[in-house]
């Protein structure tokens, strides 16, 4: 490079690395620090530049300096992707496990409804086999309170007809007493005739 272009050259050098400086400030102020698009387009300005100016070394500068920030860019961008996917995979998970919340919560409702009705349903059986069993209960008292006066019905009336009999003996009896005593009386009176007939005989 002769010193004819060197001249201009360092003024690019200069001008450029005074505009990038400023560009700089300007960035960080408003939180773009680091920016790659604005290192490939300096980039592609000292290329350009290098090229004009017949500066190859500008020239490999920019072409590097553009590379890096589309490596750079590329890195950005896979990274928001990156992330982009992960934000969805986590909104995806988060999600699934609110849908699994609210599956676990219906079937814990359906189970704890499962759980009320079985028990409803067997409080319901055992008032009905209690109803049962009271009504059992109330039938065989019943049935021995019958059986019960109908015993002592049949004990009445076998100590009425045991009662009847004993009188009917005793009646008998006293028939029976009553004609021997008959008996005895005729026999007497028939012997006190026959013995008035034998003492009035001359």
């Amino acid at each position: 490079m002769s010193r004819l272009t060197a001249i201009p050259v360092f003024a690019v050098r200069t001008s450029l690395k005074l505009t990038r400086a400023s560009l700089d400030v300007a960035l960080k102020l408003v939180g773009q620090a680091d920016n790659p698009v604005v290192d490939k387009a300096d980039g592609q300005v000292r290329k350009a530049a290098g090229t004009v100016l017949k500066d190859e070394e500008l020239r490999q500068e920019g072409t590097r300096a553009s590379v890096a920030a589309d490596e750079r860019l590329e890195a950005q961008e896979l990274r928001a992707k990156a992330a982009a996917e992960r934000k969805a995979a986590d909104e995806a998970a988060a999600a699934k496990a609110k849908e699994a919340e609210a599956k676990k919560q219906q079937a814990a409702a359906r189970a704890k409804a499962r759980r009320e009705k079985a028990a409803e349903e067997k409080r319901e059986a055992q008032a009905k086999a209690d109803e049962v069993a009271e009504e059992r209960r109330k039938a065989s008292e019943k049935a021995e309170e019958q059986q019960r006066k109908e015993g002592e019905e049949a004990a009445r009336k076998a100590e009425l007809e045991a009662l009847k009999k004993d009188e009917q003996a005793l009646d008998e009896k006293d028939a029976a007493i009553e004609a021997r005593e008959e008996a005895q009386r005729l026999k007497d009176a028939a012997s006190e005739a026959k013995a008035e007939r034998t003492s009035g005989t001359p």
